[in-house]
């Protein structure tokens, strides 16, 4: 996650846009959906979201994505954290380490997703969408020498529980971003002024600019549900620190690194072929940008949805449930530097949302990016993001470019017609027999849509 200062709203910026229009990329008109979704937030008034009551351990309107890895991790704590000796002390220990902040009353106007955040239960029954975000805030632990100030969120996701908790849906929203930013408040009770034509990212600056990370989260959920009118249920923010400790506690994560990478923005050292990254190694490449690729952000976030991928499934083959120190280590590691809303970061709110997706299968977790046009240097979201963000209101499945397995998704094909049946001449005897010729299927490249997105081999420690 490179960091570029941001500056909302800048007329260099909105001559920027205006030029990717005249290249004929530019800002697409409303749709009439787009056009009734935004009415509907503006129009109905904001319902208060209930403060968690800590002597309640609150169901869970989960959040099951610390990208999976959280789920996995937390779900197991309900069941496990408590068997034996100590357990007490391991559950305040852990529910120490989480930020916990109530954003309530910096939020403001709302779309509709109920009027109130579902609760986090561990009955389900009710679809999640949980803003991931990654912070490049340098405070603290995550001081790199670097001198760069503030915080920005380079990397923000909105992950998708399903009612039914068969899928999780990952959908990427690039950092490049032009959007209208609303008025955010403040932690002091000020407001900010709206910008229009701004970096996506610089929401989360906007918001943090008193170095609070839950109004950066609330400004930045005040931009998604404005752009999308998908109701955000609640939120994660991960810094470097909390990132590199999360892999750390998982023993690293086996990923193909198709070509050698030497990036000393990122601070990376990296061979072609299977590797498994450790955790400084897991931040380099979700950061390194310029060095690799076409050096864009848009395909940096294709490699960061397989870096998640892989994550996915390193953290779903660790049985964590009967490996209970292997368990304290992770949470311990995992919560250490994380923030997140009040009610997600509860530890039984976790174990509930863990234990109703404890059957996912890696093949049950989807990843897309928001569909976009160029606007010169920047994007702006194209006629068909429309459609992925009415898929996410509605719970109804999106079309992903990635699974959790590190495959594109199978492609569905028709049943092949057979041919009518031709009247068949019986021999009068029987003659020599013949070896049947292999009917060869047609390699996987062959698929337009699987020549898109081409297998790469999936690594194991």
């Amino acid at each position: 996650m490179h960091t570029f200062p941001a500056s909302p709203g800048d007329d260099g910026r909105r001559r920027t846009a205006a030029t990717g229009a005249a290249r004929g990329g530019g800002r697409v008109s409303a749709s009439p959906a787009t056009t009734a979704r935004h009415a509907r937030v503006t129009d109905r008034p904001r319902t208060a979201l209930p403060a968690a009551d800590p002597t309640v351990p609150r169901h869970g309107r989960e959040r099951r994505n610390r990208r999976v890895l959280r789920a996995v991790g937390t779900g197991a704590l309900g069941v496990g954290l408590f068997l034996g000796t100590g357990g007490a002390l391991a559950y305040t220990d852990i529910q120490g380490n989480v930020q916990r902040q109530d954003i309530t009353d910096l939020l403001g106007e709302r779309p509709d997703g109920g009027g109130v955040a579902a609760p986090l239960d561990a009955k389900a029954g009710q679809a999640l969408n949980i803003l991931i975000m990654g912070s490049d805030s340098r405070d603290g632990a995550n001081d790199d020498s670097s001198g760069v100030g503030g915080m920005r969120a380079d990397t923000t996701m909105i992950a998708h529980v399903a009612a039914d908790r068969s899928r999780v849906e990952i959908v990427s929203i690039p950092r490049d971003t032009l959007v209208d930013i609303p008025s955010c408040t403040l932690p002091d009770g000020s407001q900010t002024s709206p910008h229009d034509d701004a970096m996506f990212n610089s929401a989360f600056a906007i918001g943090g600019q008193t170095g609070d990370v839950g109004a950066a989260a609330a400004c930045t959920i005040r931009t998604v549900e404005d752009l999308t009118g998908v109701f955000i249920d609640d939120f994660v923010v991960v810094d470097f620190a909390g990132f590199i400790n999360m892999v750390d506690a998982l023993g690293g994560v086996p990923m193909y690194i198709p070509e050698p990478i030497s990036d000393s923005r990122a601070d990376l050292e990296l061979q072609s072929g299977c590797q498994v990254l450790d955790g400084h190694d897991a931040l380099g490449f979700a950061r390194v940008r310029k060095s690799m690729g076409d050096g864009s952000d848009i395909s940096r976030i294709g490699r960061q949805q397989e870096l998640v991928a892989a994550i996915a499934r390193e953290a779903l083959s660790k049985n964590l449930l009967t490996d209970l120190p292997a368990l304290y280590q992770f949470l311990d590691a995992a919560t250490a530097t994380l923030t997140t809303g009040a009610v997600i970061g509860q530890i039984p709110t976790l174990a509930g949302l863990a234990s109703s997706l404890r059957g996912l299968d890696p093949a049950d977790i989807s990843f897309a990016t928001m569909p976009f046009d160029w606007a010169g240097s920047r994007v702006v979201p194209s006629a068909q993001a429309d459609d992925l963000w009415d898929a996410l209101a509605a719970d109804q499945p999106i079309e992903a470019t990635l699974t959790g397995t590190g495959e594109a998704p199978a492609a569905e094909t028709s049943p092949t017609p057979q041919p009518a049946e031709q009247p068949v001449a019986q021999p009068s005897a029987p003659g020599p027999t013949s070896e049947a010729t292999p009917i060869t299927a047609a390699p996987a490249g062959e698929n337009a849509d699987a020549a898109q997105y081409p297998s790469e081999p999936t690594c194991t420690k």
